[in-house]
């Protein structure tokens, strides 16, 4: 169904449903409870023009392209009596796979799809216990709680097994999580318990991409205030994959792994210090073993002053694969959320790198009032990546065997017009990529990248 079809009844539904709200709905007659409804939603319409290397990559045609790039939602959460509440909400999907079906205004439309479907039920059998049936796609380990997961958020993400056989640059999409989550909170301690058996549908049951996850986090504020370390232990299966040596087979997939944020370190208000370690092991295919890997370790550092300045230094290692003919697979397979730099690792905008890589990420920000608005209602960041690959790929001609992925400098402004409405601006620029240079057509080590767009929140 298209968004002409479908838009106009939801947004007279979300206005008559936003002033109900306002005193409550009345159910049927014979059940004669009242309920609640929370209406939230957003919107980001973005123009992207990306240089021409970077589009031939990403799989569309050796020319720089200009499209208008766009996703909007509208979500209901509804709540019962009695504890319980359900979560519905229609979304148009802004990726789809890759980038010639990234969702574009005036390119016949998108589809409003029913993204989110799910019933929360508060107080199961204990005050401390929480479940969620239907879809998940909000479920995250996120030791920094900053959006960012380096390993597990199937709905920020696509297939777990793209990084099977060589990278996964040009592989953007979402997944529609579906199953049940279980929170178990009291005082410090938070474990959850993830049976996601329905990630990616691929027809018979067999045939899905699932995921099996126990997390836990305990908070750490005697060190200060945020602080926390956390743990998962997650299995994966995935349907027919294999590598080259290989027939098709299912794979299972075990990862552990754990991290800590860590603020206010010896009384150094602003200060956090940050760490994660995953280990990978399981079948691959009919005869191969999983072995992947990955590191990360950094520091973030807010400085005192009115504009909130503030800086982060981060090192990332992610295991590649250094024989791609054998049937072991020492690629790091995740389901990973990372978009600090917008060509190398950005799902919605870049490559989407999510294995084989080494990172030194040097990034800052400092906020200020400007246009006179409210205070420090715009945001100036940036920051300059050096990305070389774990292990060398091969990318032929006259290069052969390289480590070069290339440096990133990002640089982006935000204004923000008024609290749910804010204009960016922003430009990314790749340089001294022999990986890029192998892989086009012109055989040019650098390309660029430039973005301004509009977003709203409700």
């Amino acid at each position: 169904m298209k968004k002409s079809a479908l838009f106009a009844p939801a947004l007279v539904a979300v206005m008559a449903l936003s002033a109900a709200a306002q005193q409550g709905i009345q159910t049927s007659a014979d059940k004669k409870e009242t309920l609640k409804v929370t209406v939230s939603g957003g919107f980001d319409m973005d123009f992207v023009y990306r240089g021409k290397e970077l589009v031939e990559v990403l799989g569309g045609p050796a020319r720089d392209e200009g499209r208008i790039e766009s996703n909007a939602n509208i979500r209901f959460d509804i709540d019962l009596s009695n504890k319980v509440s359900v979560i519905l909400n229609l979304a148009t999907v802004r990726l789809n796979g890759d980038y010639t079906n990234i969702g574009q205004l005036g390119n016949g439309g998108q589809n409003v799809e029913l993204w989110d479907l799910a019933v929360r039920m508060q107080e199961v059998l204990d005050p401390a216990v929480t479940v969620q049936l239907g879809t998940n796609n909000d479920f995250t380990f996120d030791i920094r709680g900053r959006g960012s997961p380096i390993f597990f958020a199937p709905g920020m993400s696509g297939t777990f097994g793209a990084n099977i056989g060589g990278t996964s640059a040009g592989v953007l999409d979402y997944n529609q999580v579906a199953g049940a989550v279980l929170w178990y909170n009291r005082d410090a301690a938070h474990f959850a318990l993830a049976l996601l058996p329905a990630i990616i549908e691929g027809g018979a049951a067999s045939n899905d991409e699932a995921a099996y996850a126990v997390t836990f986090y305990y908070d750490l504020d005697s060190v200060g205030k945020g602080s926390r370390i956390g743990a998962i232990l997650s299995v994966n299966t995935l349907p027919d994959v294999a590598p080259a040596a290989a027939g098709g087979s299912e794979s299972q997939i075990i990862t552990i792994g754990g991290g800590a944020s860590l603020k206010g370190l010896g009384g150094m208000e602003g200060l956090e210090v940050f760490g994660e370690f995953y280990i990978q092991s399981g079948d691959i295919g009919p005869s191969g073993d999983a072995g992947g890997t990955a590191f990360s370790l950094g520091g973030h550092y807010d400085l005192q002053g009115d504009s909130a300045p503030w800086v982060e230094l981060q090192f990332v290692i992610l295991s590649g694969d250094d024989d791609l003919a054998d049937t072991d697979v020492d690629s790091f397979l995740s389901y990973e959320g990372v978009n600090d730099f917008m060509i190398i690792e950005s799902n919605t905008f870049g490559l989407n790198i999510n294995t084989n890589m080494t990172a030194i990420k040097i990034t800052g920000g400092v906020s200020f009032t400007a246009g006179g608005g409210e205070k420090n209602n715009m945001q100036l960041s940036g920051g300059l990546g050096i990305f070389t690959a774990t292990e060398d790929i091969n990318v032929g001609g006259t290069i052969g065997n390289t480590d070069e992925i290339g440096n990133e400098f990002d640089v982006k402004l935000t204004y923000w017009y008024s609290k749910a409405v804010s204009l960016d601006v922003a430009m990314a620029f790749l340089f001294g990529s022999e990986v890029l240079e192998g892989n086009t057509a012109d055989s040019e080590d650098s390309s660029s990248l430039f973005m301004m767009g509009i977003n709203g929140r409700f």
